[in-house]
């Protein structure tokens, strides 16, 4: 028989999480956010005014790709980028009110929406989706 990539557990894992991914990105949309803005923000969260390859090594991402994302959040008036006092050569991205305000309701739609996912499923796609977690981690 003939393996085809729909047969995969990561096809499978991937269908079962765009129920996820919509409701998500629904509700980052409320707030003016892009699906994988959030990530970035987090950081922030977590440590506000970190270099721009500070945020590449913390999300797995090129620096290209955070600079891309740094510039759509700082044109949305949430993050803002100034030169290192000590050391001209760094710039540092700062959350600004507007930035820090999304905390709260971010973190509420994110793990909102994913009690919804897990609620959506029954017990027979919850056991499937821990198999599939399981397989692709071994």
């Amino acid at each position: 028989m003939e393996r085809s990539l729909l047969d995969s557990p990561s096809y499978r894992l991937i269908r079962m999480l765009g129920r996820y991914k919509a409701a998500l990105a629904g509700g980052l949309e409320r707030h003016g956010l892009h699906l994988g803005q959030e990530f970035y923000l987090a950081q922030l969260w977590r440590e506000d005014g970190v270099t721009s390859a500070d945020l590449a090594m913390r999300t797995g991402v090129s620096a290209p790709a955070v600079t891309k994302v740094v510039s759509g959040l700082e044109r949305s008036g949430l993050v803002r980028r100034e030169r290192d006092p000590s050391d001209a050569r760094l710039v540092r991205v700062w959350l600004t009110d507007a930035g820090r305000a999304l905390r709260e309701p971010v973190t509420r739609i994110w793990y909102d929406s994913e009690r919804e996912f897990w609620n959506s499923l029954d017990e027979d796609e919850r056991a499937r989706v821990r198999t599939i977690i399981g397989d692709l981690l071994s």
